[in-house]
């Protein structure tokens, strides 16, 4: 069995990394993104971007990293998929090319095909 991406969670994740590289500065060679539930006011989420590599390393999310979190955040709901922390963590290699890895809640496990 296997679990699936559905197309409208990845569409999300890739709109979520392409806003990070936008604003990500050039002189970081990694980065964390991390979404936490507000538990006490349901409103929102608690966002954070941090260089994991470099102490007090912190920028802003944009409107638009949190527009598309609400979006995610949403159709997590919808599915009925809990969740108590999301994270986009990626770094650079040494030639330059990005590593990326999501932690996110998949779907429910499909049987294969045949």
């Amino acid at each position: 069995m296997t679990a699936t991406l559905p197309p409208e969670q990845s569409a999300l994740d890739r709109e979520i990394l392409d806003e990070l590289f936008e604003i990500v500065p050039d002189e970081w060679d990694a980065f964390l993104l991390s979404v936490e539930p507000r538990k006490l006011d349901g409103d929102g989420q608690i966002v954070t971007i941090v260089n994991p590599d470099i102490a007090g390393a912190e920028i802003p999310a944009t409107e638009a990293i949190r527009v598309c979190i609400a979006k995610l955040a949403a159709f997590f709901a919808r599915e009925k998929r809990s969740w108590e922390r999301l994270t986009y963590a990626a770094f650079a290699d040494e030639a330059g090319t990005w590593r990326v890895k999501i932690t996110a809640p998949l779907p429910p496990p499909t049987a294969p095909a045949g």
